[in-house]
C-alpha cells in the first residue's frame, strides 16, 4: 500500500512539472508570437496619444469610450509582463521589467476619474477665495503642475517603443538555427508557428548577411537602456530647472498701464472730477501694486519684476501730498486688508505730483536711475494717452482709447521695471542647466565608453597586446591564458575599489555573469588567439619561435615557414625509454598515455631548469639547453657564454636529467604499470620504468626542416647526434646517464666532483675522442611515497602554483643559488648516491688512470676489485676489463688513451 502510495506521489509529481513546462511552453508561445506584437504595438500608440487625441478632438461626452480603451490597454500590458515573466529567460526584475511596469501604471493616470480626483484635490488645497488674486494665482500654478506631472509621467511610455523596436529588431535579424530556436525556446527542428522560413534567412547569413552576434545584441541593449535612462533624467529635471516653476507671473503690468492711460485719457476728454478722480486712483493703485514692497509684492518668493520708474504725461497736479503717503483711503481699494499702502520715500512722492512727472521720476531710493539697470536687468512698458480734446460722448472706461486722436497729441505713459531677482534667477538657473546637461553628457559619455570599452575596444586592445607578445615572443603564448585570467580578477577588483563611478557603471550599464562575458565573441576569438598561439609554442617548440616571430612580423598574409637557419650554442639532452617495443606490445592504445605521462615528468623538469624539450620521436625526447641572449643592436641578438653562465647551464643540465631519474621512479601514476600482469609476465616482478639520459654541448642549426606541406623545428649539428649516441652507450656501459667531456669542463668545479670519468672514446661519424661521465645514481633505492587525497586546484590554487614555480626557476639563476649543493641536500639525490663510497671513487679513478696510461695489466687488477665493490656489477669496470681482454691486457703500440666506440 505505501509503495504504491510512492509510485502514485512520484507520478503526480511528474505531471504536474510537465504540466508546468507545458505552462511555460505556452507562455513562450504566447510572448513571443507576432500577433501579440501587433495588439501591444497598437496598444502602445494609443497609450502615447490617446489622451491628447482626447483632449484635443473630443468633448466631454467622449470621456468614457476612451477610459473603456485605456482600461483594455491596461489589461492588455498586464498580461504581457505576465507572459513574459514566465516565458521569457532573464525578463523578471531586469531592467525592462521594471520599464513595462512602470509605463504600465501611468495608464492609471489617463481615467477620466481619476485626474478629475487629482485637480479637484489641488483645486481645494490651494483654498482659493475668489477676492484675492494671489491665491488665485497659486491655485491656477498648482494645476499646471499637476498637468505637467501628467504629462512626465506619459513620456515614461516612450519606453515601449524603445522596447518595441528592440523586439523588431531582433525578428527581423537573421540567425543560425540554434540561436534562432534558443530565442524562442524551440527544441531542435521544432519551428515557431509564424516562422517565415529559416532557411532563406541562413542563405542571407551566408551570402554575407548580418551576424546577430552576443555582443552586438549585449551592446544595443545596454545603449538602449542608458538613453532611456538620460531621455527620463532630462524630461524630469528640466522643468525644475525652469524659472516659471518658481514664479507666478501675470500681465498686469501692460494691462495695468493701459487702464491708466485710458482713465487718463477720459480725464482730459471730459476734464470732470470723476474721471480725475479714476484716474488719480488708477495710477496709485498701479504704482502701488507693482512696486517693491507693495500689495503685489510677496514675501519669500521670487517676484520676477519691481516697478522702479514711472512717465506721467498727464501730472497729479491737483492730489496733494501728505508725509509721502498718497491716497491712504484709496490704495488698498479692492483688497481685503492694507498690509502696504502706498508708501514713497518723501522726495519720491512730492516727484511723483509735480508737472516734472512728464518727464518721468523715480519710485526707489536704491536707484539713481534706470540707466543704473543693465538692459537685461529692466524691462520697458508704455501706453498710448490722448492728450487733445475730444468731441466723443462720454463712454464707459474701455473706450476711451487714443486711437481716435491725431498723432500730434499722443502722449505715452512708460512704465520701467527692474527685473534684477528675475535676471539672477535665470542666471542661476542658466548655470544649474549647464552643469546639468555637463553632467548628463558625461555621466551619458562615460557609461556608453564603458560599455564600449568592456565590450569591445579593451578585448581588441588585450588581442593586439597579445598578438604583439607572441610576435615578439612566441613561447609566452603557453602561460598567457592564465596570466589573462589573473590580469582580468585584478582589474575588476581595483576597478570596484578604486572607480568612483564603479556603482553608476553599474547600475546603468548593467551587470554581465562570468558566463555571459566568455560567451562574447570577442572572448571567444581572444581564447582562440590565445589558444592558437599556445598550440603553435608547443608544436614548434622553442626552435620554432624565429619562425613564428618573423611570420607574425610580416605585413602581408603569406606563410613563409622555410626562413634561414641561425647557428647557436646550446647544451642537447637526448634520453630514451627502455623496453618500449614490449610495452608497446603490451599497453596497445594505452601506450600513448604511458609516453605522455613520462613526458610530462621529463619536459617539467626540464623547463624547472631552464631547458626546453624539442622533439617527442616516441621512445625518446630531445632537449635543449640554449645558452640566454642579449640584444645588442636593434634585432641582433648575440649569446651569453661566459664562464659563469655556461656553469650554471651546464649543472643544471646535468641537475635536470638526475632529478628526471628521481621523479619517474617516485611517481604513483608510473608505478601503477608495475602491477599489469602482462608486464609481469614479460618483464618480471621488479620492472620499473627506466631511461637512459646523454648530454653534449655545442653548436647547431635552428631552423626549419621539411617543405611547405610538413615541417619540423629542430636542430641540425653533429652535436645533436653526438647527444644521442652518448644515450645509446649508456646501455653498453649500464649507467643511467652519460655526460661528454665538453659539457664536464664547463660544468663548476662543484658539480665536476660529482661526475666519474668512465671512458674516453671516439664514437661513429667522429675522429675527436671525447671523455665519457657519468653520475652514478641507484634508482632503485628510491620508494613511491604514500599517495595523498588529490584535491582539484581552483584557479587561485593553480595561480599560486605557477607564481611559485616562476619563482623557483628564477631563483635558479641567482649567483646565490648552487646548483651543486643539491647533490647533499635533495633527498632523493642522496638516497640514489648513499651507496657511493670514497674507496669505491678513488680506487676506480686509480684505474682508469692506468688503463688511460696504457698500464693495463695493473688497471685490469684494479678494476676486477670495483667491479664489485659496491655489492653489486659496476658496468664501466665490467665494459674496460671486457675492452681489455680482447687486447689480452696489453695496450696496442698506438695507444692514445682512448679507443672506438663500434656500437652507435
Amino acid at each position: 500500500m505505501e509503495r504504491q502510495q510512492r509510485h502514485s506521489s512520484v507520478a503526480s509529481s511528474k505531471k504536474a512539472g510537465q504540466s508546468d513546462s507545458k505552462f511555460v511552453s505556452i507562455c513562450t508561445f504566447v510572448a513571443l508570437h507576432q500577433v501579440t506584437e501587433i495588439i501591444t504595438t497598437v496598444a502602445t500608440v494609443f497609450a502615447l496619444f490617446g489622451n491628447d487625441l482626447k483632449l484635443w478632438a473630443t468633448s466631454v461626452t467622449a470621456d468614457l469610450p476612451f477610459d473603456i480603451i485605456t482600461i483594455i490597454c491596461l489589461v492588455i500590458f498586464a498580461l504581457e509582463i505576465f507572459v513574459s515573466c514566465v516565458g521569457k529567460e532573464n525578463y523578471t526584475w531586469h531592467t525592462f521589467f521594471w520599464f513595462d511596469l512602470i509605463s504600465t501604471g501611468t495608464l492609471v493616470l489617463d481615467l477620466s476619474w481619476i485626474y478629475y480626483e487629482m485637480y479637484l484635490v489641488v483645486e481645494e488645497n490651494a483654498e482659493m477665495a475668489s477676492s484675492d488674486v494671489m491665491q488665485v494665482s497659486r491655485a491656477g500654478k498648482a494645476g499646471s503642475q499637476v498637468a505637467r506631472v501628467l504629462r512626465v509621467m506619459r513620456l515614461v511610455r516612450l519606453i515601449r517603443v524603445a522596447k518595441l523596436y528592440k523586439t523588431l529588431a531582433l525578428r527581423f535579424q537573421p540567425k543560425d538555427e540554434v540561436t534562432y530556436q534558443q530565442d524562442l525556446f524551440l527544441e531542435p527542428g521544432e519551428r515557431a508557428p509564424d516562422d517565415v522560413g529559416l532557411e532563406e534567412e541562413t542563405e542571407v547569413v551566408d551570402d554575407g548577411g548580418e551576424y546577430d552576434s552576443k555582443i552586438g545584441r549585449e551592446l544595443t541593449d545596454r545603449t538602449t537602456r542608458k538613453v532611456i535612462y538620460i531621455i527620463l533624467v532630462m524630461t524630469i529635471v528640466l522643468p525644475f530647472l525652469s524659472e516659471d516653476q518658481y514664479l507666478s507671473r501675470t500681465s498686469s503690468e501692460q494691462s495695468g498701464l493701459d487702464s491708466v492711460a485710458e482713465s487718463a485719457t477720459a480725464a482730459k476728454r471730459y476734464n470732470t472730477a470723476p474721471w480725475w478722480r479714476m484716474y488719480s486712483m488708477n495710477t496709485v493703485y498701479y504704482i502701488n501694486y507693482h512696486r517693491k514692497h507693495g500689495i503685489g509684492y510677496v514675501e519669500g518668493e521670487i517676484n520676477p519684476q519691481n516697478l522702479v520708474y514711472i512717465e506721467l504725461p498727464l501730472p497729479l497736479t491737483h492730489v496733494t501730498e501728505s508725509a509721502g503717503r498718497v491716497f491712504v483711503d484709496m490704495a488698498c481699494l479692492g483688497f481685503k486688508s492694507c498690509d502696504h499702502p502706498l508708501e514713497l520715500p518723501p522726495q519720491r512722492a512730492a516727484d511723483l505730483l509735480l508737472a516734472s512727472a512728464v518727464n518721468g521720476t523715480m519710485l526707489t531710493d536704491e536707484l539713481e536711475s534706470i540707466d543704473s539697470l543693465r538692459p537685461s536687468e529692466r524691462e520697458i512698458f508704455s501706453s498710448a494717452f490722448c492728450e487733445g480734446p475730444s468731441e466723443e460722448v462720454a463712454g464707459p472706461l474701455e473706450t476711451q482709447k487714443a486711437s481716435s486722436c491725431v498723432s500730434e497729441n499722443i502722449e505715452t505713459f512708460k512704465a520701467v521695471y527692474d527685473k534684477r531677482e528675475l535676471s539672477h534667477l535665470e542666471c542661476a538657473l542658466s548655470m544649474l542647466k549647464t552643469v546639468f546637461v555637463c553632467l548628463i553628457m558625461v555621466i551619458g559619455t562615460v557609461a556608453i565608453n564603458h560599455d564600449i570599452n568592456t565590450l569591445i575596444l579593451r578585448p581588441i586592445e588585450r588581442m593586439i597586446t597579445k598578438m604583439n607578445k607572441i610576435r615578439n615572443n612566441p613561447l609566452a603564448a603557453t602561460n598567457m591564458n592564465a596570466e589573462g585570467e589573473e590580469r582580468q580578477s585584478e582589474e575588476s577588483a581595483d576597478s570596484a575599489k578604486g572607480d568612483p563611478l564603479q556603482a553608476l557603471k553599474t547600475w546603468m550599464g548593467g551587470k554581465s555573469s562570468k558566463t555571459q562575458k566568455e560567451n562574447y565573441e570577442t572572448a571567444i576569438l581572444e581564447k582562440t588567439i590565445i589558444k592558437i598561439g599556445g598550440l603553435l609554442a608547443l608544436g614548434f617548440g622553442e626552435a620554432g619561435a624565429e619562425i613564428i616571430a618573423k611570420n607574425m612580423h610580416t605585413a602581408d598574409g603569406n606563410i613563409n615557414a622555410m626562413i634561414e637557419g641561425r647557428k647557436m650554442e646550446a647544451i642537447f639532452g637526448f634520453c630514451d625509454i627502455r623496453n618500449f617495443t614490449d610495452a608497446t606490445e603490451i599497453l596497445k592504445e594505452k601506450v600513448m598515455v604511458f609516453v605522455n605521462q613520462i613526458a610530462e615528468i621529463v619536459h617539467g623538469t626540464v623547463d624547472q631548469f631552464s631547458g626546453s624539450a624539442n622533439k617527442n620521436i616516441g621512445d625518446a625526447f630531445l632537449l635543449v639547453w640554449k645558452f640566454p641572449e642579449r640584444e645588442i643592436a636593434d634585432g641582433i641578438k648575440e649569446q651569453i657564454i661566459d664562464t659563469v653562465t655556461s656553469n650554471k647551464l651546464a649543472d643544471m643540465a646535468v641537475m635536470s636529467f638526475v632529478k628526471v631519474v628521481a621523479g619517474i621512479n617516485k611517481s604513483h601514476t608510473l608505478a601503477e604499470y608495475r602491477e599489469i600482469p602482462e608486464i609481469i609476465e614479460r618483464m618480471g616482478t621488479g620492472w620499473k620504468v627506466k631511461m637512459g639520459f646523454g648530454l653534449h654541448v655545442g653548436w647547431a642549426i635552428e631552423g626549419a626542416i621539411g617543405s611547405e606541406y610538413k615541417i619540423d623545428a629542430s636542430y641540425l649539428s653533429p652535436n645533436v647526434n653526438m647527444a644521442s649516441r652518448l644515450e645509446a652507450a649508456t646501455k653498453q656501459y649500464g649507467v643511467t646517464i652519460l655526460i661528454s667531456s665538453d659539457l664536464y669542463d664547463i660544468m663548476s668545479p662543484q658539480t665536476q666532483t660529482y661526475c666519474r670519468q668512465i671512458d674516453r672514446a671516439t664514437v661513429k661519424g667522429s675522429k675527436v675522442p671525447l671523455g665519457l661521465y657519468t653520475v652514478d645514481l641507484d634508482p632503485g633505492r628510491l620508494q613511491v611515497p604514500t599517495r595523498t587525497p588529490v584535491t582539484v586546484a581552483s584557479k587561485n590554487t593553480s595561480s599560486l602554483q605557477r607564481q611559485q614555480r616562476l619563482r623557483e626557476k628564477n631563483k635558479l639563476w641567482s649567483s646565490r643559488t648552487s646548483i651543486s649543493a643539491m647533490f647533499e641536500t635533495d633527498p632523493d639525490i642522496v638516497s640514489m648516491r648513499e651507496h657511493l663510497t670514497k674507496e669505491f671513487l678513488g680506487t676506480f679513478r686509480s684505474g682508469f688512470r692506468h688503463y688511460e696510461a696504457g698500464e693495463w695489466y695493473t688497471a685490469r687488477e684494479i678494476f676486477v676489485r670495483t667491479q664489485y665493490m659496491l655489492g653489486v656489477e659496476d658496468g664501466p669496470s665490467t665494459v674496460l676489463l671486457h675492452f681489455m681482454s680482447t687486447k689480452n691486457y696489453v695496450a696496442p703500440e698506438d695507444w692514445g688513451g682512448f679507443r672506438e666506440l663500434i656500437e652507435k
